[in-house]
Formats: structure tokens, sequence, C-alpha cells
């Protein structure tokens, strides 16, 4: 299916698609002494914060109640709450040491009164308690998205499951119990970017704004390069052309998607999306950049890369130093 596509020649290379750097800005307070998890990803938190801000206009209302599931260092929760002053937020993570981090976090940004966290495993009974009282009108998750090759457990961080959806399909079992106005959820053309979708329509809830930003493969991802190429649903591109504009150093062995995007609770949806975002996808993964620049789609949709220097440019301005 190619209609999520205009046909024409090729984008130059030089003008594909904008830096995602250029984003950066939203982030501006969170530099130190803001502190970050044990595992923290500048661009997956930054793309989500892009999609919750969207989510955040659908879950309007007097004082909106915020959920952040896998929180981390609880930025994007805390972004929202930067963004909308009478706003709530509750933070679950399974790891103390996050949720240590993000309470430190709340008290350095003035938002103690505001924001509370807690130690919660997403597949636990008292989750769903914990948020049926708190009544969310935004759900937030921005998940380990990383699949499992059979027999091999990565770091809590950054597995899930066989094909990396475990934390979104949960996610989506749990909101179509508590039914926020408005989710923000982030996944990744290695994890059946297509299954999230639908498995987000069958909850009563669909997508409103898709964002994508094209990076070079990572620690996690690199290590299970072999196991990925032999999942249907996993799209990457290892192209040399594409491979220079995103590692000029040749440090990638291919590319692939983060993907964040923005719902909203409706009684119906079309059957339509999720195949829209798979070819999204399956044309990346046989075109390269330039089947990005142009998407036209139903629902909003915004594309950039990110190149491994200006991965190090983000961290640096949010560290203050590149390791």
């Amino acid at each position: 299916m190619n209609a999520a596509y205009p046909t024409g020649s090729s984008v130059p290379r030089s003008a594909i698609l904008p830096s995602f750097l250029n984003e950066a800005g939203r982030l501006r307070s969170f530099a130190p002494p803001f502190r970050f998890s044990a595992f923290f990803s500048p661009e997956d938190t930054l793309l989500c914060v892009c999609a919750s801000e969207t989510a955040l206009v659908h879950a309007h209302g007097d004082h909106v109640q915020v959920a952040e599931l896998t929180t981390g260092s609880g930025l994007v929760g805390l972004r929202m709450l930067e963004i909308e002053r009478d706003s709530r937020l509750v933070g679950l993570d399974i790891d103390p040491a996050a949720v240590e981090v993000a309470t430190h976090n709340a008290e350095e940004l003035g938002f103690s009164s505001r924001a509370r966290f807690e130690c919660a495993d997403l597949w636990s009974d008292s989750t769903i308690e914990t948020l049926r009282e708190s009544a969310p009108d935004l759900i937030i998750c921005n998940p380990p998205y990383v699949p499992e090759p059979p027999g091999k457990e990565l770091e809590l961080e950054a597995g899930s499951g066989p094909d990396g959806t475990a934390h979104l399909v949960r996610t989506l079992e749990i909101a179509a119990e508590i039914r926020p106005r408005a989710l923000s959820l982030s996944w990744c053309s290695l994890s059946d970017p297509a299954k999230v979708v639908e498995h987000a329509r069958h909850a009563g809830y669909s997508l409103d704004a898709l964002f994508i930003v094209a990076i070079a493969d990572g620690e996690y991802s690199g290590s299970v390069h072999e196991y990925m190429q032999s999942l249907p649903h996993a799209y990457i591109n290892e192209q040399e052309e594409t491979l220079d504009a995103v590692a000029p150093d040749r440090s990638a062995a291919f590319c692939y998607l983060l993907m964040a995007g923005s719902f909203t609770r409706r009684n119906s949806s079309s059957i339509a999306t999720s195949r829209i975002v798979e070819t999204i996808c399956e044309r990346f993964a046989s075109e390269g950049l330039s089947s990005l620049a142009h998407i036209n789609s139903p629902f909003k949709t915004t594309a950039w890369m990110l190149s491994r220097w200006d991965e190090l440019a983000l961290r640096a301005q949010l560290h203050g130093t590149i390791d």
C-alpha cells in the first residue's frame, strides 16, 4: 500500500530531513542539577515530549491529571507540569532508584506539591488501583522497546519481550480500563510498529499525530541486530547512503526509526491507520531517508533525523559534558 506517499523523485540527501537537535529547546529546564536515571536516552525522551505536548492539548480540562508509566527520571511528566500549571502528575517505575531520582527532580523544579512518584510493576493489580485513584486525563509511556531474542534477557531498561511491544501492549490494556482522554506512547520501527497502533485502536484510541526520528543503531539495538533481521515486522535500513547520513563516522550497521504518537479516545477509528504506519516503515526500509521527506497521511506526521554528532550535542546540552 503506497497511498501514504506522493509519487515523485527522491530528495537530495543534504535536504532530506531537518535535524532533531532543533527541537532540543523543549528540554531547556532539564540541565543539571536535574538528574537522570541509570539508563537515559535523550532522543527517545525528547521525542516523547513532542508527542506528549500534542496529547496534552487533547487531555484539556480545568485540572489535568497526568500519569507517566516507566517514568525514569520523570522528565516527560514534569515537562507537562511545566506547560500546564494546574496539572498534577503521578509517575510509576519498577526501579526504586528511578523513583528516587524523579522525586529529587520534582523538588529541584519546584513541583513537589503537584507530583508524586511510586515504585510499581506495570503488570501489578496495584498499578491499576493507583491509576483508578488518580483518574488521569493523559497517560504517557516511553518504555523499553528492544526485541529480546529467545533465551536472552536484556537489561531491565532495554528489553521488552520477543517483539519489543510488551510494555506498550500492557499500557494499552490499562488504558482500556482507566479510559484517559489521551495517550502519548513511544515505540520504534524495530518493535512491530503497526501492532502498537492496532492495539490502541482496539483499546478505543485513534492516532492523531506521529513523530519520527531516523537514528543510527545503539548499544542495545546493535546487540540484537541479527535477531531483528529475522523478525517480519522489524524495519531497518542498511543502505550506504542512509548510514553516511546518520553516522558519518561509519560507526553504524543500520538505521531505524524512533516513533512517538499522540492518541485520543474515540468511539471508532480507521482500521487503515496501522497499515499506514507500517507502510511508512516499509518504505523507509527499502528507500531510506527520502521516503520520510513528504508523508501524506490522515494524521499529522513530522519526521527528523539525528546524526551521531547531533546525538553527542544533545547529550552535552543536557549533561554539560560529553563522556
